[in-house]
């Protein structure tokens, strides 16, 4: 039985006592030879306030009532000496009941000032607990209905819940193979944006686990994991996406040891839903704009492949249609001026004046260059039809040095061959390789003095399936205005070349699904590369 309830019954019993009193005194004053009307006119009266009064104005009129009646009674003794035994026992009655009286009510009014107090500070504790609940309810919205930048928008999240707990501070950190980085914190940290391994750390705890972890001291907690420097305190949840995986967390941090409370827990987890959603959102976004920004590079990519695939295609079209001109021109050509040359070279065997010998020889030597350069246009303009063998690439090379190197051009000047260390395989067409080789072997020996050096290297890139053939001089660089035009059909520096030369060399070496570019500088000389898959 509560004390309330003890102290309810005990005034009852004192009120219904007083009450029988009052009554009885009455009654008695009626039995009397003498009754006293005054006393009679008393106790009604005293009664009825007994009766009507409430709570603590009732409990005192009853006792009021009782001294009046004990000074009554002894009135009553004046007048009758004979009632003297049984009116005092009647007055000590009522001076006991108004001791115990005075005692409850004592009693009653410190219960009922303890309960007023109590009232009052549950009343403040309800205000401050509504407060705080609109606090977080206040937080909560305006993440709600915030748009914009990613990290204003955990930086909020970490600041709504270092205020809420109460801590020094607090940080958002994300987790990415070991290592975490921190997203955001409700202090300043300098700019420490690097990544910190999660070996043998609280927050690694966090992660390996999934779950949430409060330590209210950290120098005796140590199983958990080593603590910021400085911090007693730690409690860490961890943030997990929709599909379950953790990717970082929410860590709140104390100087001195605190213990955090299960309605603090789950306001931090409450928060870190928001934040593990808004990292995972922000993470998707990122991948989406990697993924557009790949597929638009792709899209260009491929689309200039096509234009140029496009370009080629017309170019193709428009060689097939020069190549159709010219081998019909060549033919009609060809017939006259095998007629001419053969004149040409008798008038050359006659005993003729050194005048006349000497113009004949000129003549002759300009028809056996316009025969030279009615071939090259009849060659380029023919499409590359290939006879595919398996070529030895080493052994290629050196078959050509051996026919060239007596060659005039080529006799004085010193070639230099580095084959590969293996035996790099191509599929293609020898004759036409052979006919590369020798182009750019003999430009090259052209493009130096006597004496000087030509070097030829072989190189394979066994991952790319490809091998390099590359020949360079020490000579004279190219313009760089000039070195786009040297594989342009009739572009010529020289003075008896025709400019079909490279341009043939190009799309043998196209044909044969392979590459050709050339640079010049001061520094390297020429450098022509022809690259071809290997098998």
């Amino acid at each position: 039985m509560t004390k309330e309830k003890r102290l309810e019954i005990g005034l009852f019993v004192m009120r219904l006592s007083i009450g029988i009193f009052f009554l009885a005194l009455i009654l008695q004053n009626f039995l009397t030879t003498q009754p006293s009307y005054l006393l009679v006119f008393f106790a009604a009266v005293l009664l009825i306030v007994f009766l009507s009064g409430l709570d603590k104005k009732f409990s005192y009129a009853g006792l009021i009532g009782i001294q009046l009646a004990s000074a009554v009674s002894m009135y009553n003794v004046i007048l009758d000496p004979l009632q003297l035994n049984y009116i005092l026992f009647w007055t000590h009655i009522p001076v006991i009941g108004a001791l115990i009286g005075l005692f409850l009510l004592r009693e009653h009014d410190q219960f009922l000032a303890f309960n007023q107090k109590g009232n009052k500070n549950s009343s403040n504790s309800d205000k401050c607990y509504w407060q705080y609940q609109q606090r977080i309810l206040d937080i909560l919205s305006s993440l709600s209905h915030r748009t914009g930048e990613f990290s204003v928008y955990v930086k909020e999240i970490v600041n709504g819940v270092g205020e809420l707990i109460n801590v020094d501070f607090s940080v958002i950190t994300i987790c990415q193979e070991g290592f975490i980085q921190i997203l955001a914190s409700n202090i300043k940290i300098g700019e420490d944006n690097g990544n910190h391994s999660l070996h043998g750390k609280l927050t690694g705890t966090v992660i390996e686990t999934g779950q949430s972890l409060v330590v209210e001291d950290t120098k005796t907690s140590k199983e958990y994991g080593q603590a910021p420097a400085g911090c007693r305190a730690y409690l860490g949840i961890p943030l997990r996406t929709s599909q379950g995986k953790v990717i970082g967390t929410i860590c709140c941090f104390h100087h001195t040891p605190r213990r955090f409370s299960v309605q603090e827990v789950a306001i931090v987890e409450l928060f870190a839903e928001r934040a593990a959603t808004a990292i995972d959102n922000h993470q998707l976004y990122q991948q989406q704009k990697e993924f557009n920004q790949i597929l638009k590079t792709e899209v260009n990519t491929k689309t200039e492949e096509l234009r140029a695939a496009q370009a080629q295609l017309v170019e193709q079209e428009r060689l097939a249609a020069i190549g159709e001109f010219a081998a019909s021109i060549i033919h009609e050509i060809r017939n006259p001026f095998s007629t001419i040359k053969l004149v040409l070279e008798y008038f050359n065997k006659l005993d003729l004046s050194f005048e006349v010998k000497k113009r004949l020889i000129l003549a002759v030597d300009e028809a056996k260059r316009l025969e030279k350069l009615l071939a090259e246009i009849l060659l380029y303009a023919k499409p590359q039809v290939l006879e595919v063998s398996e070529i030895d690439i080493n052994q290629c090379i050196q078959k050509v040095l051996d026919l060239q190197r007596n060659l005039p051009g080529i006799i004085n000047k010193h070639i230099e061959f580095s084959p590969a260390k293996t035996q790099p395989k191509i599929q293609g067409d020898e004759d036409k390789i052979k006919q590369v080789l020798i182009n750019i072997i003999q430009n090259a020996c052209e493009a130096v003095g006597s004496g000087e050096k030509v070097e030829l290297q072989v190189s394979t890139n066994l991952k790319k399936k490809e091998v390099y053939i590359k020949v360079s001089n020490g000579g004279e660089p190219i313009p760089p205005e000039n070195l786009p035009l040297l594989t342009q059909p009739f572009f010529s520096t020289k003075y008896s070349g025709t400019g079909l030369g490279l341009a043939i060399t190009k799309r043998i070496v196209e044909a044969h699904n392979g590459e050709f570019l050339i640079e010049s500088n001061t520094e390297i000389g020429t450098l022509v590369t022809v690259k071809l898959p290997i098998i």
